[in-house]
């Protein structure tokens, strides 16, 4: 890896999907000093429901200026540039690219809300999720998991307070900028409390990542990073999350992320690391209990020690493990597949670079990276280690 770029949480609304998917392009390639006849493919998911083609691959193309090579298009709701980050990995790994862009864009839009994506609208599915909306099964998922495991607003808060403190330091974030807020009053049990501490949208947002070969990629740059990416599926279905026959799921419930437990054992296998080696660590966490679930199937922590590991200051800097410097979703923002994953592999890019200023992870050499999408029934685990 030796680059990439990710758009501001303020872009324009009147912006063509095509302006949002060349901005970071663009940027990435200019940063690394690449034009793009330099780039053999791109891997791009998208998330935007403004383009009424289902054939996108040609436009994303010539948008790009890519004509005649390949764009690869995948779909995997908010995971999906963790998805094409593995396409570009494997065109690289092959030996039949160089140089392999993976590209994410995303738009939130007014008529088709969180709220209204159930199982008889976005999904055409009425089984899908037992004809809940994705606020039921968020509110169900976390009330499991704080009953299971005892968790509390007060954990909760300081997640969130946590996320807070890395994002008034990372002028990408959402919150930048603002006031922080107040521990107390994440903590109280109020809506407006309940509201705070769930995850920002950022709006349309695009964000894209620059590989290459080994060879390549210290010509490019004299600090190149190794990106390694694994990803896994468990099944949409929420009664599924219990007793499910296939090892490694079975054991776990609602209350554990297994689908990324075992995207996080292959990723690591493939780095060759272990849990140890970690220096810093994002995840994708629409909510705090989502968090916990995160570092303890990442294995951070046990399973049900998140709380532990938030009380003790562990996510901080100087911790055990710095969690979430680049705001996480209560203060840098969802962007769906616009950036969910690869915010978090840039910002270890960064980390490792010691390109992060006050937020600066001191002597990180390994990080790792979560994201998810429809209801962890995809989950993407990247890692990141000095190459230099």
């Amino acid at each position: 890896m030796v680059g990439g770029a990710i758009t501001l949480p303020n872009v324009p609304m009147e912006w063509t999907w095509r302006q949002l998917a060349t901005e970071p392009f663009w940027q990435a390639l200019q940063e690394v000093g690449l034009s793009v006849a330099d780039v053999d493919l791109v891997a791009c998911a998208y998330n935007d429901r403004s383009i009424v083609d289902s054939s996108i691959g040609p436009q994303v193309a010539d948008a790009l200026g890519m004509i005649p090579k390949p764009v690869v298009i995948t779909s995997s709701a908010c995971a999906g540039n963790g998805v094409a980050s593995y396409v570009a990995w494997n065109a690289i790994a092959s030996g039949r690219c160089d140089i392999v862009v993976s590209l994410g864009f995303a738009r939130s839009d007014n008529y088709d809300a969180m709220e209204s994506m159930n199982s008889q609208g976005n999904y055409v599915d009425f089984d899908y999720l037992m004809g809940l909306t994705h606020i039921n099964y968020g509110a169900i998922r976390d009330a499991y998991y704080r009953q299971k495991y005892g968790a509390t607003l007060e954990d909760v808060a300081r997640w969130v307070y946590q996320c807070h403190w890395y994002a008034r330091r990372n002028p990408l974030a959402k919150a930048y900028g603002q006031p922080m807020p107040v521990l107390e009053d994440l903590a109280a049990d109020t809506p407006e409390a309940d509201r705070d501490r769930q995850a920002t949208n950022r709006g349309g947002v695009a964000s894209c990542m620059v590989f290459a070969g080994e060879e390549i990629a210290r010509q490019l740059t004299d600090k190149p990073v190794v990106f390694d990416v694994a990803y896994a599926y468990r099944s949409p279905y929420i009664g599924e999350f219990f007793n499910f026959p296939v090892a490694g799921l079975r054991e776990h419930d609602l209350a554990e992320f297994s689908g990324l437990k075992v995207a996080a054992q292959e990723a690591y296998a493939i780095a060759g690391i272990t849990t140890d080696a970690i220096d810093v660590a994002q995840v994708h966490d629409l909510t705090a209990y989502e968090g916990f679930m995160a570092i303890e199937a990442l294995g951070l922590c046990p399973f049900g020690e998140a709380k532990h590991f938030v009380r003790a200051n562990e996510m901080a800097l100087g911790g055990r493990c710095p969690v979430n410097t680049y705001g996480g979703g209560a203060a840098f923002g969802h962007g769906s597949v616009g950036c969910d994953f690869q915010a978090g592999v840039l910002e270890n890019f960064w980390q490792l670079r010691a390109e992060a200023g006050e937020r600066q992870v001191q002597d990180a050499r390994v990080g790792v990276n979560s994201s998810y999408g429809t209801h962890h029934s995809l989950d993407v685990v990247g890692v990141v280690q000095r190459g230099w």
